[in-house]
Formats: structure tokens, sequence, C-alpha cells
């Protein structure tokens, strides 16, 4: 089910999101990527990447493995070298997935289209355990949409968010308010952030 949030401005939601960890999180540690890293990540997964991502990932790469931080209830925010790593992990894994099924290349779809398989369009940004949220990076009215890929079940649901900025929006509108952000509210406990 894709949500209703509208696209809007990265840097403002980020802002919002960053100020909220900043009032809560005393251990937090915020710090972008150069503009030479995300270009290097973007050259590594084919260059595709729609213009919220690259404004994301100047704004935060990641977390430090000592300062780690719970941001998204499912899933671990990636730096770029994770980006990259993920990346080429899928496209190989699901590869020769493809291979041994006999599965036809997937061209001529747009983003937000189904093709059960991992694309080099998808690029990774979260994820845990073999699930992932990706940024659609096909061409497209959707183009730039967030889509969950599942080890399983691929990217069979579709869809998530229409673009990043709206699904830092509802991140946002979740720390701020304590409403649910992807099925899960913020609690602070023992001052870490914490999904229930």
């Amino acid at each position: 089910m894709m949500y209703s949030t509208p696209p809007g401005s990265v840097v403002e939601q980020w802002g919002r999101i960053a100020q909220w960890l900043a009032d809560n999180l005393s251990s937090v540690s915020i710090a972008g990527a150069t503009d030479e890293q995300i270009q290097d990540a973007m050259r590594a997964t084919g260059g595709l990447w729609p213009e919220e991502l690259t404004s994301f990932f100047g704004l935060v790469n990641g977390f430090p493995p000592d300062k780690w931080l719970a941001l998204f209830p499912m899933h671990e925010l990636f730096d770029l070298e994770r980006v990259v790593h993920e990346h080429k992990l899928e496209l190989d894994v699901w590869g020769e997935i493809d291979a041994e099924m006999g599965a036809e290349a997937q061209t001529g779809t747009s983003a937000g289209d189904c093709v059960g398989t991992y694309l080099p369009h998808f690029i990774p940004f979260a994820g845990a355990d073999g699930y992932l949220l990706f940024v659609d990076a096909r061409n497209g009215p959707l183009h730039g949409c967030v889509t969950e890929f599942e080890k399983v079940d691929a990217d069979d649901a579709g869809p998530k968010w229409l673009s990043l900025s709206a699904m830092l929006t509802d991140l946002a509108d979740s720390l701020h308010t304590g409403t649910a952000f992807d099925g899960r509210h913020p609690t602070l406990i023992d001052g870490a952030l914490r999904w229930e």
C-alpha cells in the first residue's frame, strides 16, 4: 500500500528529524558525505540516483558503529560504503536466482513497477536481515519512489512512499507527535530511540 504523503523537501524534513534527535538523544552523531563520496557511490552503482537521494546523503551518511541509532523501525540506515556493498550483493544474488530460474531480463519497466527481482536501478539506503528500503531510480511518474525489498517476495508489495522526502516527512511527523511510522510508534527508553 502506497502512502499518500506528497513529496516535499529532503533538507527541510531532515532538519526536523535532526532537531528532534539533537533535542532528545545526547549521543547522536550526524555527518553528511562529501560530494566526492556521493559521486563515487553513484558511479559504483551505475550513476542513476534521484536528486533527493544525493541530497539525503549530503546531510547524513549513516551513523558511526559506536553511535548507532535505530532511525527506522525495521531497517538500519546505511552509509555510502554499505549502499555500494548491498547494491552489488543483491545484484549478484538475484542475478544467480534469475539465471537458475531462466527469468528474462526486465527491460522497459517504469519506476514503481514490480519486477520480482533486483534491478541495477534499485539503490538501497537502509536494511536489515535481507529486507531493504530502496529508492527506485527507473524513469517514469514514480521516479524516486521508496519501496521495500524482501528476501523472499522481492519488490512485490510495491512502493511504500512516493519519494524519499515523503518518507522523511512521515518519519519527522512520527518523531514529533508520537504517531505511527511504518506501523510502529517511537519511544525513548534509557535515552535511546525505540520503535514499538
